[in-house]
């Protein structure tokens, strides 16, 4: 699985290297886009695809040899600081501050510092709309949260403490009674810009006499900027795109010579994760407006989406893959740069057929200890997300080390097996990583991935839908005082990029099994799994007496008699190929009790009762399609066994006979029994073949 990770992140090292123009991760290649500013790359995959983690790589590698800023368009800081303040801050004016901290603390040692001051005038012009003569300590506060992008170096407090003294004596002298908050304004920009001229900032301060009404004065053109920002509404909304540009107009002042270019060796570098936010859909549509305008940068953007629809995306450039962009960067031309903004997905990993999957655990099992079939199995489970994947993986690391330390090598090599030879899903799910505080009471395996996949009360809720297989069930099964509706949970569902499925409520099975897993353990007693699969079969039961949808819900809470007796009844059927769908729908009821009786009863032959032969069939389809389960040759005999078996029985014993062959090779590749859109959308994205 490293390896596959390590592919991809070897391809976004060299489309990175091609933008920007620096080594990245021991990659140098010719800087693209000479002549035309960057794209906009766009990249689209669902929770848990691994774009957080590649972006947080980029930063780690990227930082050192090129100015390079990260932010996470989701972090609730920038919501705080917003809060705190409404009417001198804003989102972007949060996220343009870390921006351009990021940018100030970035780049090669040997480069100078870069200079924020227009970014810094204009967040102060900003910050001034609430200020007045009896607030020094909050003057001082906020240019304290200032420092980091702040022309001045050197003593900050002594600066500080300096500015503040003169908009006090300033403030002072404005007549009585208060004049209007522009002039208080206009006052801390006239005391701003003397101090900033004084330090040599004249030219970069000059280019606010560009803001709309300034009328060519610098002074006039800062004032407006807080006077608008106060304003709100479109006002405001002018203003924050002006400051976006002056965080631009700072970039491309560093560069604007030779040697400012080749000291710090590359384009600057800008990743916006979860930038599906309102926040990081506006700091991608001001970069493209700005741009579309005649006003070309050469910043370097990443965004990250979980869905390939927004407005923001409308019209881009769709690529096949991160191997289509690196052609078009590498090859000769301008193939990638002459669109504005490409959108590159970022599917599940590579799959892990039976030719590769042996080696997908190798790095944490290099003695083979694991059971054969728990990397497929793995894989299958996850539907290869990344960090589904990762999670895991480093739980069965974390027990390989243990088994390590309890059992010492011995005179001719590894340990002896432990534990790890018989390790099941299950029990990994099960496991609690150890952490330095919490050796033993940290969340479970399972639980930590469910709230990264699905965190807070969606997660709550979607629990409690789990089992649902479309809106309506949903609705059925949701408390009547949750915070949200059922199309609410699907609208959220959407946003966050999980797929849809006419046969699940949450398509994605992975996600599924873990809020199902919760479902299950929610209660010492499991009564929250047994009420709300009996408030299913009650529904479907409602519907006809013969329902394989409640059937289907008893199989879940342990019931099979109901299942048997009807699949035995209607084995004679004129349509064989219609029973066989029925018992796999059926057969599909998850479960997390009563494994052992499963197994016994699938990998027992020799009955001569139809009824016994039906059940045998049932509990076989039934294993063979749990997530969970590890794919082993002994399940290919029984499911093989149990279909010949009934060949007598069913009108048409040939549908038997291909099922027999197909369910034993799907078994062996780690393909699921019955197809719905959940399976055939991960082959199609590159998972489970």
């Amino acid at each position: 699985m490293r390896d596959q990770l390590a592919a991809r992140s070897e391809l976004l090292a060299q489309l990175t290297s091609h933008l920007t123009g620096t080594e990245v991760a021991g990659r140098k290649f010719r800087p693209s886009c000479k002549a035309l500013p960057p794209p906009v790359v766009a990249v689209v995959g669902g929770r848990g695809m691994g774009k957080s983690y590649d972006f947080a790589w980029l930063r780690d590698v990227c930082g050192p040899v090129t100015p390079t800023a990260y932010l996470d368009c989701a972090d609730d800081t920038l919501r705080t600081g917003a809060a705190e303040s409404p009417e001198s801050r804003s989102l972007l004016t949060e996220a343009l501050r870390l921006l351009g901290i990021g940018f100030t603390s970035a780049g090669p040692a040997r480069a100078p510092t870069l200079h924020m001051t227009r970014l810094f005038a204009g967040l102060v012009a900003v910050a001034s709309g609430t200020w007045n003569a009896d607030q020094d300590e909050r003057i001082a506060a906020e240019l304290r949260r200032l420092e980091l992008i702040s022309p001045s170096r050197g003593n900050w407090a002594a600066v500080v403490q300096s500015w503040v003294a003169k908009l006090m004596a300033a403030y002072a002298a404005l007549p009585m009674p208060l004049p209007p908050v522009q002039k208080f304004i206009e006052v801390s920009v006239e005391v701003l810009l003397q101090e900033l001229f004084q330090r040599g900032s004249r030219k970069a301060v000059g280019w606010y006499a560009a803001y709309p009404g300034a009328q060519g004065s610098a002074r006039w053109g800062l004032t407006l900027l807080g006077s608008h920002f106060r304003l709100g509404g479109d006002q405001r909304r002018r203003a924050e795109y002006f400051l976006g540009q002056a965080l631009r107009a700072d970039l491309e002042e560093a560069y604007r010579t030779a040697g400012g270019w080749l000291l710090r060796t590359g384009r600057p570098l800008m990743l916006l994760d979860n930038a599906h936010d309102e926040l990081g859909e506006q700091l991608v549509r001001d970069c493209l407006t700005h741009r579309s305008t005649g006003h070309p940068d050469r910043v370097v953007v990443y965004a990250a989406f979980r869905r390939g629809d927004p407005p923001v995306l409308q019209g881009a450039h769709g690529l096949a893959s991160l191997s289509s962009a690196v052609g078009l960067a590498g090859g000769r031309g301008d193939g990638l740069c002459v669109h504005p903004m490409v959108v590159v997905p970022y599917p599940p990993l590579p799959p892990a057929g039976p030719e590769t999957s042996d080696g997908l655990l190798s790095h944490v099992d290099p003695d083979a200890m694991l059971p054969p079939g728990l990397p497929r199995a793995l894989y299958r489970f996850t539907g290869g997300r990344p960090l589904a994947m990762t999670r895991m993986t480093d739980a069965i690391e974390e027990l390989r080390t243990a088994a390590d330390a309890a059992v010492p090598p011995g005179p001719a090599g590894p340990p002896a097996p432990t534990a790890l030879a018989t390790l099941t899903l299950r029990s990994l799910l099960r496991h609690r990583p150890a952490t330095p505080r919490q050796a033993d009471t940290g969340p479970t395996v399972a639980e930590a991935l469910r709230e990264e996949l699905a965190p807070g009360e969606l997660g709550d809720l979607l629990t409690r839908v789990s089992p649902a297989a479309d809106a309506r069930s949903a609705e059925l099964l949701l408390p009547a005082a949750a915070g949200m509706t059922t199309p609410e949970l699907r609208h959220a569902l959407d946003s966050d990029g999980w797929p849809r499925c006419d046969r699940h409520f949450v398509a994605d099975h992975c996600l599924r099994t873990l809020l199902l897993h919760r479902l299950y353990h929610l209660d010492t007693d499991h009564s929250s799994w047994l009420g709300m699969h009996s408030r299913l079969v009650m529904h479907y039961a409602a519907a006809g007496p013969d329902s394989w949808q409640a059937y289907h819900h008893e199989l879940a809470i342990g019931r099979t008699g109901g299942a048997v007796a009807y699949l035995t009844g209607s084995l004679g059927r004129a349509d064989t190929a219609a029973w066989l769908d029925e018992l796999l729908h059926i057969a599909s009821a998850p479960g997390f009790e009563g494994l052992s009786e499963r197994r016994r009863l699938a990998f027992t032959g020799g009955h001569r009762e139809p009824q016994r032969r039906v059940e045998r069939l049932l509990n076989a389809a039934w294993l063979a399609q749990d997530w969970l389960e590890l794919p082993e040759a002994r399940l290919e005999a029984a499911v093989h066994g149990a279909l010949h078996a009934l060949r007598d029985d069913v009108a048409d014993s040939s549908v038997l006979t291909d099922a027999a062959t197909h369910w034993a090779e799907s078994i062996r590749s780690g393909r699921p029994l019955r197809e719905c859109d959940c399976s055939r959308r991960g082959r199609a994205s590159g998972g489970m073949d």
